[in-house]
């Protein structure tokens, strides 16, 4: 039944009236947000006297636990109150950050450092490059010649599907099934323009805001970065030079108590070398299958192996995202071309981030890739057994200097600290450029190791010995 004039104008006054109660409760709101400000800004700068973080993800846990908690009390809903928490707790970040100067992140150091260098390349300087994270051997001539090919066939380059050329998605499934005895489908598969991108968009996918992300140190500082990008934190494990640069399960067990949705693995490890044996990698994935934590494996240099090597492939009964790449193996780092395999729902949340946002690979790109790997000369094999041999005699010439280090088990990476020495690696690594023209990274990139330099050990054995003598001269000099 409608209502009369008199009713319909009752109800108008009532509605009137409820926004307003809602206004003024809106008011009473953003009054106890900006109280709530003012207080963490206060604690902001006890931080920074007391020289602690900005991030604390232990207090921002509690918060978002009592949001929800008082929530579901309050007769509200949890995921509400998730939300409101999140944008209360990245306020609080932001007011805080107000009283500091920026930082420039890890990853970005490691980029200017590198152009600096590629720059002064460039310009006709001479240097030794032991800072470049890539093979530089030749990329095998096949990839060069079916992209040449492919791009000849056709005067227009068309779009591609953007899970992946299927032949090439076939022979990497056919390729890890018979290699770690795995039972993939061309389903599990995703391509994806290099591991960088396989990382973030594996975070992306997985990872929501604030979620906790555990990462194993030292590390690539793309991990930290990508989750930054996504909104999660990262929480650090970090291994040490006396441990042979093994996993503490001790305290990898008490981080993964505060619940993080994310373990990220890299098994050879870069800067290290280092391989997590069989048993250890079990042990671990014992943890995150029991604390239910995926495990991200970052595993692009396991074709360097000198020792052993498991691959989360092996361990299906724990919930894991699997990246590889062309880039290390087949030194193709500039053609931009990776793959992911997890679950089949995963891989459509990744597949549709790729779709959005790049449309596919190219397919000539792709093309390449797949000659490459079917490449039956074993060129690259050769070029990486080389590589090995230069780790080594890079070590056999550190073993003669002021360096203690891990022999590698993988990689092509070495990762010396300086004997005796409390030596600023940033530093250090800018002054070694200037005045000795070897480039290296200095091992504050890879997580709390100041003391440690990172050599990429892919140079010529000659260039490489002579970089190393140069390097002891500088310390001596420094």
């Amino acid at each position: 039944m409608p209502l009369s004039g008199a009713e319909y104008e009752v109800r108008e006054q009532v509605l009137a009236k409820l926004r307003a109660e809602v206004r003024s409760t809106d008011t009473a709101l953003i009054g106890s947000l900006a109280r709530r400000i003012r207080l963490v800004s206060k604690i902001g700068l006890l931080k920074q006297e007391l020289g602690i973080g900005v991030i604390d993800v232990v207090a921002e846990k509690s918060v978002i636990e009592n949001f929800v908690t008082s929530a579901v009390k309050a007769g509200v809903e949890g995921a509400v109150a998730r939300r409101l928490a999140e944008l209360v707790i990245e306020s609080s970040t932001r007011a805080q950050m107000r009283s500091r100067p920026p930082e420039a992140s890890r990853d970005s150091f490691l980029k200017q450092f590198s152009e600096t260098m590629l720059r002064a390349e460039k310009e006709g300087r001479k240097l030794i490059r032991l800072d470049v994270g890539e093979p530089r051997f030749r990329t095998p001539s096949v990839a060069v010649r079916e992209a040449k090919r492919r791009l000849g066939q056709t005067p227009t380059i068309p779009y591609g599907s953007s899970a992946g050329l299927t032949e090439l998605v076939d022979a990497i499934v056919a390729r890890l099934n018979d290699q770690y005895g795995t039972g993939l489908r061309r389903s599990n598969v995703l391509i994806v323009p290099g591991a960088r991108f396989g990382i973030f968009v594996a975070m992306r996918t997985a990872l929501s805001s604030l979620d906790r992300v555990v990462v194993c140190q030292p590390a690539w500082p793309a991990y930290e970065s990508c989750a930054s990008l996504v909104g999660a934190r990262s929480l650090k494990v970090s291994a040490s030079l006396e441990d042979s640069w093994d996993v503490d399960l001790t305290t990898l067990e008490e981080q993964l108590k505060l619940k993080p949705k994310m373990l990220v693995l890299n098994s050879p490890n870069n800067p290290t070398g280092k391989v997590l044996s069989a048993k250890k990698l079990r042990e671990v994935t014992e943890l995150a299958k029991r604390t239910r934590t995926i495990v991200l494996s970052d595993e692009v240099y396991a074709s360097y192996c000198t020792v052993p090597a498991s691959s989360i492939l092996e361990y299906s009964d724990v919930e894991s995202i699997y990246v590889n790449s062309f880039s290390k193996e087949l030194s193709m780092t500039g053609w931009r071309v990776a793959y992911v395999v997890a679950d089949e729902r995963k891989i459509e949340k990744m597949r549709a981030i790729v779709e959005t946002t790049l449309t596919n690979v190219p397919e000539f790109v792709q093309r390449g890739a797949l000659a490459a790997l079917k490449d039956p000369s074993g060129r690259a094999a050769r070029a990486r057994y080389r590589i090995g041999s230069r780790v080594k005699a890079a070590c056999a010439e550190l073993a003669k200097g002021v360096f203690d280090f891990y022999v590698p088990d993988g990689g092509f990476y070495v990762f010396p600290r300086i004997k005796g020495r409390k030596i600023d690696s940033e530093k250090f690594a800018r002054y070694l450029f200037t005045k000795h023209g070897v480039g290296i990274l200095p091992g504050t990139v890879f997580g709390s190791y100041r003391n440690f330099l990172r050599l990429a050990i892919t140079e010529s054995e000659t260039a490489v010995r002579t970089g190393i003598k140069r390097i002891v001269k500088a310390i001596h000099q420094w």
